[in-house]
């Protein structure tokens, strides 16, 4: 797909190569085209190429930055591997990796949790997370550049609550995560931290609109347990992605940021 001409290229990330993983809709969607609207240039990964993808890739060519869909199964060390390769390619550089894969069934009654459930939850939400991290650094260290690992985790890596066992498991296991590969990356230039987001309304903004969110959450539902009284959106976690990705969080390591509208500051969590 053809880039554009950037005629005032001013943006935090101008220059910088982003990998996202799930990012054809939902948050990885706001995500890529927040770090785009900053000059990045970004690959989308997703385990599915429809109309969703294609019209995200043309949202993303249109503001003039290079736009690549990767698409591959990042649950697996050879579909990471497969998805990262085919990045290379085309952006011969990685600077920025976003974990963000999931699967729709995240929640799963106890006693309802299969072996396959939970491998499947395992296998994407943290082992293809980890060595997505894994590989991803390897590019960084082998390119002198440095770089930005970025894992989403979760509000409910904090507390828990019923039929969220598997997927709270996975994501409290990331926060560990991060903070071992920061030390295992000591003297590399390179910064891994998670992002735990509360309750945010993934709902689509018009198919060809190039709007960051959709419709919002009902306020009413939320302001009984969220102290700032709404539900948040794809736009909050993205600018909290940015910031760890810019030369703004570049002293922020190891570190897990709640954007929760301090939902776990109250010490309730909703379904």
């Amino acid at each position: 797909m053809q880039t554009k001409y950037r005629e005032n290229p001013m943006g935090l990330l101008e220059g910088k190569k982003v990998l996202i993983t799930g990012a054809r809709k939902g948050i990885g969607r706001g995500i890529a085209i927040t770090l785009a609207n900053e000059g990045a240039d970004v690959g989308i990964n997703d385990i599915l190429d429809d109309e969703f993808a294609k019209k995200l890739l043309n949202i993303l060519s249109n503001k003039g930055v290079q736009a690549t869909f990767h698409k591959g199964d990042v649950s697996s060390i050879e579909g990471i591997n497969s998805v990262i390769d085919s990045f290379m390619k085309k952006h011969n550089q990685i600077d920025i990796l976003v974990n963000n894969a999931i699967f729709a069934d995240q929640q799963r009654p106890f006693f309802e949790t299969d072996e396959t459930y939970w491998d499947r939850m395992m296998d994407l939400s943290l082992k293809g997370y980890f060595f997505a991290s894994q590989r991803a650094a390897k590019e960084m260290v082998s390119g002198g550049r440095g770089g930005r690992i970025i894992c989403l985790s979760s509000v409910h890596s904090y507390v828990a609550m019923p039929n969220w066992t598997a997927y709270g498991t996975a994501k409290m296991a990331l926060r560990r995560m991060v903070k071992g590969i920061a030390s295992d990356l000591s003297g590399k230039n390179i910064t891994a931290n998670c992002i735990a987001p509360g309750a945010i309304s993934n709902k689509l903004p018009d198919i060809e609109d190039d709007s960051i969110d959709g419709p919002p959450h009902n306020p009413d539902d939320f302001k009984n347990f969220v102290p700032a009284g709404k539900g948040g959106l794809p736009s909050d976690i993205a600018n909290a992605v940015l910031y760890l990705s810019s030369d703004l969080g570049q002293y922020v390591n190891g570190e897990t940021l709640l954007v929760d509208g301090g939902m776990i500051a109250s010490q309730k969590i909703h379904d």
